[in-house]
């Protein structure tokens, strides 16, 4: 059996979590379903970061205490990570003892490496971000991302030699032997690393909401750095038996806004300490919404669970994943959902199902056996380009394929006529129904790992059609 290890970022635990946060979580968990599917051993992992200056002045502003604080936060996670049927397999807080006893591990490793020098470092920090920016990074003197100026800071640091290990880096992602896609996320990397970076802090001197770095107390670990750590903490670094067996993790999901901490930053650091690199890195795209970024001045963060509460979880997990290509940029337009819950959900998949599964019980017919030639050979090409699609991440594609698909069966009752053949007594008439039985039942394989509740119901549905007293109704019209 393949050991197949997934991660999504481990998010910051300042505010509820949004819908960006949820595309990546429920990305990743359509694809450890997939892989669950396929028998490989997966472990899907989750979580919160929960320390650093940002924290601690919410926490203030709150009046609570940090801990008090992102026990809240994580409280939000959880309930939306429940209420979106992610399946993860762990969750890591970086507030942890686990994480803690990881870190200062992961540390003590460097320090022997010898990349790791102190010095004094003046910067422009923004606190919301939390990490220094440059003058070219600014917009008109401000932080683009909070629209703040940062602060000036003097600080005396821990640094780690990054210079000495971008050659290599840069040699294994040509090689592939650190895939990172798409390919416009891959020449960014390489272009970041050509450009030139110089070695980062992996302490602060002046934060303490934070892990002690080991052997001073006047410095903390840079949250930015022991978050990155969460991927082999949660495995019980570095001598556990879930270490042993899952690391180097098969597939890390993060957004193109990190995509330099977890190309370059982070296989350096594991370089440095002698580990293996993650496989792969997959990095999707940014989105607006309704045209702009997201933002709280602007008021259009949306909360996953508004939309759970209006739509249900398994057509949000539909609604989020099929906007556009992860692997590009795009926008989400909000007025749109119930447009393309009702015709995709309502009046696609949950009518076609409704038509077949009345039809079965109608003229008694329980399975999917014998199947048109026409409709057998497009669901050999639905199934490869699906599998295609799948194997290489590719969710929003995949997902087209299969409602190619629905749209085919659509075509193919309309033009048949099942009812008519049976009244007909035309022997025909049983061969069309197995075809539509066979084809929904191909549906819901593939798109249990995208909407497992309601693929669930469908199977059960179908597995006793001879005892249903009602119509199946999976996606009300909205």
């Amino acid at each position: 059996m393949n050991k197949f290890y997934i991660t999504t970022p481990i998010y910051y635990a300042t505010a509820k979590p949004h819908i960006g946060h949820a595309f990546a979580t429920i990305y990743a968990d359509v694809i450890a379903r997939y892989k669950k599917l396929k028998k490989n051993e997966t472990f899907f992992t989750v979580g919160t970061d929960e320390h650093g200056i940002n924290i601690e002045e919410k926490a203030i502003k709150a009046k609570k205490l940090p801990r008090d604080y992102v026990d809240e936060i994580n409280s939000f996670y959880k309930k939306t990570w429940q209420e979106l049927y992610i399946d993860y397999d762990d969750f890591i807080r970086t507030t942890e003892e686990r994480h803690k006893k990881g870190v200062e591990k992961f540390i003590n490793k460097l320090i022997k490496s010898k990349d790791v020098y102190k010095q004094k470092y003046e910067g422009l920090y923004c606190s919301s971000c939390e990490k220094f920016l440059t003058e070219k990074d600014l917009v008109n003197g401000l932080c683009p991302d909070h629209l703040k100026a940062p602060q000036k800071l003097t600080e005396e640091n821990y640094f780690f030699n990054l210079k000495k290990y971008l050659p290599e880096i840069r040699k294994k992602i040509i090689k592939n032997e650190l895939r990172i896609r798409p390919e416009a996320r891959r020449k960014e990397t390489l272009k970041m690393i050509d450009s030139g970076l110089a070695d980062f802090s992996i302490s602060r001197e002046k934060v303490k909401w934070g892990i002690g770095y080991p052997g001073d107390k006047t410095q903390t670990v840079y949250v930015w750095v022991e978050a990155l750590m969460n991927y082999v903490t949660i495995l019980d670094f570095p001598d556990g038996e879930k270490f042993k067996k899952f690391w180097p993790a098969n597939l890390h999901i993060i957004g193109v806004e990190i995509n330099k901490f977890h190309t370059i930053f982070w296989p350096a650091l594991l370089l440095a300490i002698g580990e293996s690199l993650p496989k792969e890195i997959f990095i999707h795209g940014l989105f607006t919404v309704n045209g702009q970024k997201m933002s709280k001045t602007i008021g259009n963060i949306i909360d996953p669970m508004t939309l759970i509460e209006k739509f249900g979880s398994d057509a949000v997990r539909y609604l989020l994943l099929s906007q556009f290509p992860a692997s590009e940029h795009g926008d989400i337009k909000e007025e749109l959902f119930i447009k393309k819950y009702n015709a995709n959900l309502a009046n696609g998949i949950g009518n076609l199902f409704e038509r077949i599964f009345t039809l079965a019980i109608n003229y008694k017919q329980k399975s999917g056996k014998n199947c048109d030639d026409e409709i057998k050979k497009f669901q050999e090409k639905t199934e490869f380009v699906y599998k295609e699609k799948m194997e290489n991440y590719l969710l929003y594609e995949a997902l087209n394929e299969v409602f190619f698909f629905v749209k085919k069966l659509d075509q193919y009752i309309d033009f048949n006529k099942p009812w008519v053949l049976f009244k007909e007594k035309n022997p025909k008439a049983e061969k069309v129904l197995e075809t539509l039985l066979f084809g929904a039942e191909k549906i819901i394989v593939w798109l249990s790992p995208f909407m497992p509740i309601k693929m669930e119901q469908a199977k059960k549905y179908l597995l006793n059609l001879n005892n249903q007293k009602e119509k199946l109704n999976l996606f009300p019209r909205l």
